[in-house]
């Protein structure tokens, strides 16, 4: 179904792409900027844009599509005509993982962005080009206050210390519902399950009333559920004491979750989504038609499934937060969706206009219009007091669950998010074991024993391909 967001279109278009993306031929650079050891930002040269004859044109490679996409011309319509001095062009990719592997080709034949969206999986293979101006260089010379940022979009994107990405399209695991469903089922239609105990329960109680639950084999969700029990994905606090080497996931809380979820397709009715393919849609779709009662998804396609799946006759949509792992374990999840990364191979005029159009999408004006528009969080605390997004939630509270949710919480190793180079292939060894599970036959414990071997040996190839360790 074409009307569901990109970011949650992108964490379905991995297995075939990162199967081809191991194939491509990228340049061999030594490994960028670790947690093991920042080198110094280079200068942001902001004076450029100052002195540039003419108006600057800049590229921008982004990732959204549908509603998401509509919303970003509109903010970049009113960029250009804001002023004089810098125009964008957007150049759009079907997904975060196309975009990804243009970039990475973009590197033998330098046909690189200005600046580029890219998914928060994404960090530690784009720092490992040494292809970009780290946001640090601008945010230091700018002298440029990022107080008012939601503390855990910065924190994502920051290796041993250097902000290297901005944050700009956040997002986060949520529940969504069918309220009449769960009345149908002898649930209470205001509660969603705060717990992954109690996400389950209510799936067998939909199930004894014939209404399943839709699940996507999402390794995202995984991670997630990690966070929330403060529990590490990778090795080396998540990468960001020093550069991740191996999985850390095959412990008793990673056995806890895949347990969980295999039960919750065994005995509890859940019914899994393909990657690919017609059925890409179904944990949503089915929401629609009444085969399901509730699923898990990303908050960016809350304006998506306001406009369509709650169109559906007998269907009343309700949110709720990502259910936790272990009840009364102060964890959280982390940010996830896109950030944006400058190019350091491009002229310094195109470096100092790509800074102010980040600006400018991050400013909190444009961050509540982009909330409205899409479902994305509000990434500044400030575009939470505007008119805009005061009505906005309002008027549909479900726009601000995911926002409540990445506000609560410490923020740790593990909530601030797992850093990975190959994560295309790590999300792959993920998505093949728990298919496996799901499946096959395989024992939550085998399942999970091989994802943390393939993982291990994913990362190791990596970085003796980059010349890291």
């Amino acid at each position: 179904m074409e009307t569901m967001t990109s970011h949650a279109a992108r964490r379905r278009v991995l297995v075939a792409a990162a199967a081809a993306l191991s194939l491509v031929a990228v340049p061999v650079v030594a490994a960028g900027p670790t947690a093991a050891g920042a080198a110094a930002v280079p200068k942001c040269p902001l004076s450029a844009l100052a002195s540039a004859k003419g108006p600057v044109d800049i590229d921008f490679w982004e990732s959204m599509t549908q509603a998401n996409a509509t919303t970003l011309q509109t903010l970049t319509t009113r960029f250009n005509s804001s002023q004089s001095k810098v125009h964008v062009t957007l150049v759009q990719e079907t997904s975060y993982t196309t975009t990804w592997i243009k970039y990475q080709a973009g590197l033998s034949d330098h046909q690189l962005p200005d600046l580029v969206q890219l998914t928060e999986t994404g960090l530690q293979g784009v720092v490992d080009t040494q292809s970009i101006l780290p946001a640090q260089s601008c945010i230091t010379a700018a002298h440029y206050k990022t107080s008012d940022f939601v503390p855990r979009t910065l924190a994502y994107y920051k290796i041993a210390g250097v902000q290297e990405g901005m944050p700009f399209a956040v997002s986060e695991p949520v529940v969504y519902y069918n309220k009449q469903s769960f009345t149908a089922a002898g649930l209470d239609p205001t509660t969603p399950p705060a717990t992954l105990a109690q996400y389950m329960a209510d799936a067998k109680a939909l199930h004894a009333h014939n209404i399943g639950t839709g699940l996507v084999v999402d390794p995202w969700q995984f991670r997630n559920w990690l966070a929330t029990a403060d529990q590490l994905f990778l090795n080396n606090d998540n990468g960001r004491s020093a550069r991740a080497t191996k999985a850390a996931f095959d412990d008793k809380a990673g056995l806890a979750v895949f347990t969980d979820l295999d039960q919750l397709v065994a005995d509890d009715g859940a019914v899994t989504n393909p990657f690919t393919g017609p059925d890409l849609y179904d944990n949503l779709l089915g929401i629609g038609s009444g085969k399901y009662g509730m699923t898990i998804e990303t908050s960016a396609a809350l304006g998506t499934v306001m406009s369509v799946i709650a169109k559906y006759p007998n269907v009343t949509i309700g949110v709720g937060p990502f259910p936790a792992a272990q009840a009364g374990v102060k964890g959280g999840v982390s940010g996830g969706g896109s950030a944006l990364y400058i190019s350091d191979k491009v002229p310094a005029a195109q470096q100092a206009a790509a800074w102010q159009y980040e600006t400018f999408l991050d400013s909190a004006t444009s961050q509540a219009t982009w909330a409205e528009g899409t479902g994305y969080i509000p990434i500044r605390e400030s575009a939470t007091k505007t008119a805009t997004i005061k009505a906005l939630w309002a008027s549909d509270p479900a726009y601000e669950v995911a926002y409540n949710q990445i506000v609560s919480g410490p923020l740790t190793p593990a909530t601030a998010g797992a850093v990975d180079g190959p994560y295309l292939t790590v999300t792959t060894a993920v998505t093949d074991a728990e298919n496996a599970m799901f499946e096959h036959g395989a024992t939550p414990a085998a399942a999970l024993k091989t994802a943390q071997q393939h993982v291990d040996a994913i990362l190791g190839s990596y970085d003796q391909r980059i010349g890291a360790g």
